[in-house]
């Protein structure tokens, strides 16, 4: 039984290269659109907050970019990838992926990969762009990429499911959109300010945890108990999410 699971692992790697791979060379023309819009909508929205707050503080500086991180990953995670779902069920594009060994989840995490990669240059920005405005020091580490990613794999879920649920692309562009907005609002409020019906419905949101592991990142301060506490409640939504998936997956065919 271990020589079959060994064997498997890198079946299943391979696998997941050349879905990913697949993905890449989907996105090879529009990769420069895939970094502006993960770029421009968060350093905007930082900008903007920055000219409307005199003295933000760096407690709220530091929220403020942490969420307009998370914001780049949402773009991707959540609204580009509930149209893509849906857009692939509607022109059963799924058909063709289930005649390979690879399940519908791993196809869902190739394209959330491939986005990410392309994510990634407009997260710079953001941090950039918020270090500049605000005027804080931010501690960047490789911790950053597991962190984003983890955040992008638990928030994919949600845009999965509302590809999968929805009737066509252009509604599930939509409900992405209005999510991915209760996420970025949810995310740059501190809880403290929240009412707490509110509260509660950020607790139930993967990009709150995503947004306290990026904030304890950049300020240095992200131990084992942050990666311990934060990192596993992004594992739980993660396979919550795409148990669910899995379960909805008839509806791609």
């Amino acid at each position: 039984m271990r020589a079959d699971a060994a064997l498997r692992r890198p079946r299943t790697l391979s696998a997941f290269s050349v879905l990913l791979a697949m993905q890449l060379a989907r996105a090879r023309r529009s990769w420069r659109q895939y970094i502006i819009v993960s770029s421009a909508m968060p350093s905007g929205i930082a900008i903007l907050l920055r000219a409307m707050t005199s003295h933000p503080g760096k407690v709220l500086a530091l929220q403020i970019i942490s969420g307009n991180v998370v914001l780049s990953v949402a773009i991707t995670a959540i609204a580009m990838l509930a149209q893509q779902v849906a857009w692939m069920r509607q022109n059963r594009t799924f058909d063709y992926y289930h005649t390979l060994p690879v399940g519908n989840s791993a196809v869902i995490l190739a394209i959330l990969v491939a986005y990410l990669l392309f994510a990634l240059p407009g997260i710079a920005v953001v941090l950039t762009v918020g270090a500049l405005f605000y005027g804080v020091h931010l501690q960047i580490s490789w911790g950053l990429i597991p962190a984003i990613l983890a955040t992008g794999v638990a928030l994919s879920g949600i845009g999965a499911l509302l590809g999968i649920a929805a009737r066509d692309s252009e509604l599930a562009g939509l409900t992405g959109n209005l999510v991915m907005m209760a996420v970025l609002f949810l995310g740059i409020i501190p809880a403290a300010r929240l009412p707490l019906l509110l509260v509660a419905l950020s607790d139930a949101l993967p990009s709150t945890y995503g947004v306290r592991l990026i904030l304890h990142l950049l300020t240095g301060q992200a131990g084992s108990l942050a990666w311990l506490v934060d990192g596993s409640m992004l594992l739980l939504f993660s396979v919550l999410l795409f148990l669910a998936v899995d379960r909805l997956s008839y509806r791609t065919g």
